[in-house]
């Protein structure tokens, strides 16, 4: 093939040759030209001794061609053509000139987090959109993400890559680029998107260190560093950014596949919160794209006749309550008052044992702001607003909201609890949790369905879901919403989420606030998550996780689900909340009679306030 390449007239189908550009374990790649269209092109070749690990269809198609074919992303290497020669199968791709991230770091040395973190978020861009399409890589490393003459990365030979609906489990000869390989291509265990999580972590760790995540000098050395997922993450700890970057990483490079992010979805989602706490940000590129999707989704919701109105409403009930003053007050008292519904739902709750026994009943929004202070009849007027705004039919919307309205209480008690005077913030704060799921469901109910149906077919979380359906994440969605609403920076923090693995404790009120919030959802989402008698075992884990925010044990827990429960009937004529009919009630009951039947823990009703 040499020869050929030296001659003018070397030809693979219409392609000129022009020279090679290098050979891997599943062929030979050339620099060709298209003499039709004019343009350079990369011609890989399947062919020689490895014929034996090409991937095919059940066509004998070459399945790279089929996979890369599916795949319309700025920053994945594109494909053109497919042929067959004589010397086998050959694949035509867009040529990209540029330099693998392997070869940069030989060259100039690892990248700064800082310079990194545009380069990640793209690649994981990429990945999260193949993820959420069913197409696995399985071959990613440092070799295979090509930066270009712009400085944009294309992830590029997806030769070992597998459709995720077909099971597939490690080859009895090792292939891919072993450094990079999870655990499951050693314990003999399904490989999928997870596969590409550790990968990409090992790929992140080496481009910010210039060492390899997985040490060992002989591939059974490289295999114990994998099965231990043995990473040195000191030699991250003392660069800026390093310990953030840390627990970012440690979610991507868990050896236990059921503890990893699920995909590249998840691994994103935990990305931008980790540029958000880190104040970094992706590039412009990548920020502009989901504020495109974002935007999108916003403007067919103004469409709809009520959402302009509730957000003019809430937008100005937090725009002009942002200080403790005279004109304040009048200001909300202005947006309140024109509005009887609400006035008397909010004059219902303040009368109500929510916020305590008085002995004169309050008859005025004015008297009501002299009594509980302007900050809580701005979080109250809120959280009624939206509970009026967000029902319908629907009973995935009534459970829902539900489970929103009962994270709120348990967030609100943890704040009381310890303590906190910002109790009626961490309230929204917890049924804020689940604003953009909300808000799917009520606006975009069709394409909540195909969400839905996407996890119960992929097996996948909410976060790599929705972005497949929508192109954001309902994370990302509450949070644009909650911005357009003027909801506090602390809400707005808390709807974000905290990462994967034990959550640090806590530093400030705001961080506090989050805590309980985040807590309080997962809590809420045991019921729809697992099976009655596990709901249990699922409790611990998820205390433990949260020990540094909330220090509970399964009793209490269990006494705080219980009085959080009462409260919710007690309240949820005032918030419309028809508990009988509730599939999401009817689940906590059932649990709540198992537990007492069960003997364990022992409680009393009322026992936490």
């Amino acid at each position: 093939m040499e020869s050929a390449n030296q001659s003018a007239s070397a030809r693979i189908g219409r392609y000129e040759l022009i020279r090679s550009l290098g050979r891997g374990s599943q062929g030979a790649v050339y620099l060709g030209r298209d003499p039709t269209l004019d343009r350079l092109v990369a011609i890989k070749v399947l062919a020689g001794a490895e014929a034996a690990l090409h991937n095919t269809a059940a066509d004998g198609a070459p399945m790279e061609a089929r996979i890369t074919g599916k795949l319309r992303h700025p920053n994945i290497v594109a494909i053109h053509d497919v042929g067959e020669c004589e010397l086998g199968p050959y694949l035509i791709f867009e040529y990209v000139e540029g330099r693998t991230l392997a070869e940069v770091v030989k060259e100039k040395g690892p990248f700064s987090i800082t310079d990194a973190a545009s380069l990640f978020a793209s690649i994981l861009d990429a990945l999260a959109t193949a993820h959420a399409i069913g197409i696995a890589h399985l071959d990613l490393s440092p070799r295979n993400v090509l930066l270009d003459s712009a400085n944009t990365t294309r992830v590029m030979d997806f030769g070992l890559s597998q459709f995720t609906d077909v099971k597939r489990a490690p080859d009895a000869e090792v292939t891919g680029t072993v450094r990079y390989m999870a655990p499951e291509h050693f314990n003999n265990e399904e490989l999928g998107p997870a596969a590409d999580v550790f990968a990409l972590g090992s790929t992140f760790y080496e481009l910010v260190t210039g060492t390899h995540a997985m040490q060992g000098q002989s591939l059974e050395e490289i295999r114990t560093s994998i099965v231990n997922a043995s990473a040195d993450m000191k030699k991250l700890s003392a660069v800026p950014h390093g310990e953030a970057f840390c627990r970012f990483l440690a979610g991507a490079l868990e050896p236990n596949r059921d503890g990893r992010y699920t995909d590249c979805s998840a691994m994103k989602e935990a990305f931008n919160l980790f540029l958000a706490e880190s104040g970094l940000a992706a590039s412009a590129e990548q920020q502009n794209a989901g504020h495109s999707t974002v935007e999108f989704l916003l403007r067919r919701m103004q469409r709809k006749k009520d959402f302009p109105a509730v957000s003019n409403t809430l937008a100005e009930i937090n725009r002009l309550t942002s200080g403790e003053s005279k004109a304040s007050t009048e200001r909300l008292l202005n947006v309140i008052l024109p509005d009887q519904a609400l006035t008397n739902k909010l004059l219902k709750l303040v009368n109500s044992a929510y916020y305590g026994a008085r002995v004169t009943e309050v008859t005025s929004i004015s008297e009501a702001v002299v009594f509980l202070g302007l900050e809580k009849v701005q979080m109250t007027a809120n959280s009624l607003t939206l509970f009026r705004h967000l029902k319908g039919d629907s009973a995935q919307l009534k459970d829902s909201m539900t489970k929103s309205f009962l994270c709120g209480l348990i967030a609100r008690h943890l704040a009381q609890r310890d303590r906190l005077s910002r109790a009626e913030e961490a309230f929204i704060c917890g049924i804020s949790q689940n604003l953009g799921e909300n808000l799917v469901i009520y606006y975009f109910a069709s394409e909540f369905d195909e969400i839905d149906a996407l996890r119960q077919a992929k097996g996948l979380d909410k976060a790599a879901a929705s972005r497949g359906v929508l192109g954001v994440s309902y994370c990302e969605l509450g949070v644009a919403v909650a911005q357009v609403w003027n909801l506090p920076e602390t809400i707005v923090a808390a709807i974000k989420g905290v990462g994967p693995g034990v959550v640090e404790e806590p530093t400030n009120d705001a961080e506090k606030l989050r805590g309980y919030a985040v807590f309080a959802n997962e809590l809420c989402d045991l019921f729809q998550n697992h099976p009655t008698s596990d709901v249990a075992e699922a409790m611990s884990a998820l205390t433990k996780r949260f020990a540094a925010v909330v220090t509970l044990d399964d009793e209490y827990t269990f006494k705080l689900l219980n009085a959080a429960y009462e409260k919710l009937n007690e309240f949820s004529r005032i918030f419309e909340i028809d508990m009988r009919a509730s599939n999401y009630c009817r689940s906590i009951e059932q649990w709540l009679n198992y537990a007492e039947e069960e003997g364990e823990p022992e409680w009393s009703p009322g026992t936490v306030a």
